[in-house]
């Protein structure tokens, strides 16, 4: 007689530039999705850093080592273009987001990454546990990227909370992973279409989203 085993828990990785809708749609799944899928990402991590190592604060002593904006360039429209420069110790804390993503999932709990940061070596140690984990069939692993041009980020980025010309710099960037399984693009969409896009896709690739089984006959 077959016995049930337990579904594995889904890790859906939402990546793209500042701007680009990723915590809405986030939030979109969150809320359409039958099973519990904690966020975690970029916004989480940043809320728990110390002040004095992040780069909203003026005179940070410690945003050298932690993570800093900087302007690094003016674009052909003129706007301020910035990037977040990432020290030693927020190398570290981006890692220990990294290994905090993975623990959830070795427990069984589904999870969103809202958003990897813009730094090839911990986008690789992410989706080298991740692929690890796939492996060994202890999650279901999903990577989408949100794509959208200048125009339409540009637009969006004065109505966004971040510092404006953040999300012109990811769009010059390379996409986080070289890989994604779905990649999106959010120009001239508004946020219920591309939910529905990847709603779709989604219960196609994990359908216990759906349906809120949480085990499978083998």
């Amino acid at each position: 007689m077959n016995t049930p085993s337990p579904v594995r828990p889904l890790c859906l990785v939402i990546n793209g530039p500042s701007a680009a809708g990723k915590s809405t749609l986030t939030t979109a799944v969150q809320d359409r999705s039958e099973m519990p899928l904690l966020r975690f990402g970029l916004d989480e991590l940043f809320r728990m850093v110390p002040d004095h190592w992040g780069g909203g604060l003026a005179g940070a002593r410690h945003s050298d080592l932690g993570f800093r904006y900087e302007d690094v360039e003016v674009n052909e429209r003129h706007e301020r273009v910035r990037r977040i420069r990432t020290g030693p110790d927020g190398m570290l804390m981006l890692e220990a987001m990294n290994a905090a993503v993975v623990a959830m999932l070795r427990v069984g709990q589904g999870v969103i990454v809202d958003g990897q940061a813009f730094e090839p070596e911990v986008n690789r140690d992410l989706e080298t546990r991740l692929a690890a984990l796939g492996a060994e069939g202890a999650a279901a692993v999903a990577i989408v990227e949100l794509r959208t041009d200048d125009m339409d980020l540009a637009d969006r980025q004065r109505r966004h909370e971040h510092p404006a010309g953040l999300s012109l710099f990811h769009n010059s960037r390379l996409p986080q992973s070289p890989r994604p399984d779905l990649v999106i693009d959010t120009t001239g969409q508004d946020a219920v279409q591309v939910a529905d896009l990847l709603w779709d896709w989604l219960v196609a690739f994990y359908p216990a989203a759906a349906t809120g089984t949480r085990t499978k006959i083998e």
